[in-house]
């Protein structure tokens, strides 16, 4: 559910995107970053309960790939800033996990 606030934040992101895409500046990378941490952080939260590694590690591996993300972000092709940037939060904590030869803990399905 799109809530005021979440709303919000998309429309921040897509005015700061076009003026990224004019003038890619870090002062307006690191605001879009700002915006859009909570991605990072609920993926972190996810990893945390399948993995002995500390939440602040995933955090800081989860937003370089959120800075990936923005870097390689079109807005001209009509995707949502959220859907795209995920699967590099993602990935980056996987390649990471698997880099260090991670043991994924999967709670049990029955």
């Amino acid at each position: 559910m799109n809530t005021p606030v979440k709303q919000n934040v998309k429309l921040e992101t897509l005015k700061l995107f076009q003026e990224y895409e004019k003038n890619p500046k870090t002062r307006l990378r690191n605001k879009i970053l700002e915006l859009n941490f909570g991605l990072v952080r609920r993926e972190a939260h996810h990893w945390v309960h399948q993995c002995p590694e500390s939440y602040e590690d995933l955090v800081q591996v989860g937003s370089l790939g959120l800075i990936r993300a923005i870097e390689r972000f079109s807005i001209g092709k009509g995707h949502a800033f959220s859907s795209f940037a995920i699967p590099y939060i993602r990935g980056e904590i996987q390649h990471y996990l698997r880099e260090k030869n991670i043991q994924f803990v999967f709670p049990d399905a029955g």
